[in-house]
């Protein structure tokens, strides 16, 4: 009896302080309050073409839009909205009025997640003062336009930007004093490349994320460029080696889903290189790599050392869902599964196609001339 009543009276609290002018549970939009008291205004999923009309009413943690047909955003738009967080994802919007947040909502929004569907430019953050916004999500804009509107947002800590038209790294963004997280993400990025002016700022990017374009290569100054940097996310891209860094302090990289079929590492970073076309690797007498997964893993004797002192060498590279792709006695058995002695007693001496030979294999068949069989 007390939780109806208590739900009774959240309800009828949630109605009395809601800002929307038509509240339509079933078809169109309405405000809620979770269970730990933080309130919120939700519109129905493909149901709402234009934006809703808001009043004048106390403050909401978020208003959410996503995945509707909404087209236009006027400057009247937020107008009365108090609200901290705006999602405005997946939603065909064509034009932006460039006084759309120019009001009393920019003394309360601290995070804004935004989509176009025609590059749209960034000319709506030039106006109004963005004294709150901590996160900003971009999706589908033209950051070559306007770039510098991005100067506004002093208090950014982190920066998405996806699926848009970007050339380089203006300084607009480096400069930002408060800059922790920087994400390009699915841009179709060949390289990644940096204002000339850049190096005139300190930068504060600790995590920069580069998932899912087209790099190959990363610029040999990144060290210069993003002296804070501690994690790099280079997963979904087409790197065929492991790129060198000149940082002093160690680097989390994260290089899944590339090309990668061969490891020689002699830098002090870890790398994550799980789901890569890994075939043959040399001696390895860091812990500073992962290898889950690889896709082309050639199980013989070269990969006998990672189980010759200690089993559990294995675990601290491979999981036990690595599956080996050759020799074909092997082929598809799990690596976690095979012995030392398995290993020993197959030594290939020709390799699939795109495996790479380790420097000492021939003094490996040498010094185990007495257990290891040539195939």
């Amino acid at each position: 009896m007390m939780l109806i009543r208590f739900l009774f009276l959240v309800l009828i609290s949630s109605i009395q302080s809601c800002p929307l002018k038509t509240v339509d549970i079933r078809q169109g939009c309405y405000c809620g309050i979770e269970i730990d008291g933080t309130n919120y205004i939700q519109c129905h999923s493909n149901r709402i073409y234009e934006m809703p009309q808001f009043t004048r009413s106390y403050i909401h943690e978020k208003l959410n839009i996503s995945q509707n047909f909404i087209e236009n955003l006027t400057n009247q738009s937020f107008e009365h909205l108090k609200v901290k967080r705006i999602y405005l994802e997946t939603n065909p919007i064509r034009s932006i009025d460039k006084q759309t947040f120019n009001h009393h909502l920019l003394h309360y929004l601290e995070e804004l997640y935004i989509e176009t569907i025609v590059s749209h430019s960034l000319e709506f953050l030039c106006y109004g003062t963005w004294k709150k916004l901590r996160i900003l999500k971009l999706t589908g804009f033209n950051i070559n336009q306007f770039e510098r509107c991005l100067e506004n947002l002093d208090r950014l800590e982190k920066l998405t930007i996806e699926k848009s038209e970007i050339n380089l790294v203006t300084y607009h963004i480096y400069k930002l004093p408060f800059l922790f997280e920087l994400s390009l993400i699915n841009n179709q990025l060949k390289e990644l490349t940096f204002d000339f002016d850049s190096l005139s700022y300190s930068s504060s990017i600790r995590i920069l994320n580069l998932t899912s374009n087209q790099l190959q290569t990363i610029p040999t100054d990144l060290n210069r460029r993003l002296p804070h940097l501690t994690t790099l996310d280079l997963s979904h891209n087409h790197f065929e080696t492991i790129p060198t860094f000149n940082h002093q302090t160690t680097l989390n990289v994260n290089l899944t889903f590339n090309f990668i079929n061969y490891i020689q590492i002699d830098q002090q970073h870890f790398f994550d290189l799980s789901f890569n076309p890994i075939c043959t690797l040399e001696r390895l007498t860091t812990t500073n790599i992962r290898l889950h997964n690889p896709t082309k893993l050639h199980c013989d004797c070269r990969l006998a050392f990672f189980l010759e002192n200690n089993a559990s060498m294995q675990s601290s590279y491979f999981d036990n869902e690595t599956i080996c792709s050759s020799p074909d006695k092997y082929q598809g058995v799990h690596l976690s599964d095979l012995t030392y002695e398995q290993l020993m007693d197959s030594c290939s001496i020709e390799l699939p196609q795109h495996c790479k030979e380790i420097s000492n294999f021939k003094e490996l068949v040498i010094e185990n001339s007495t257990e290891c069989i040539l195939t």
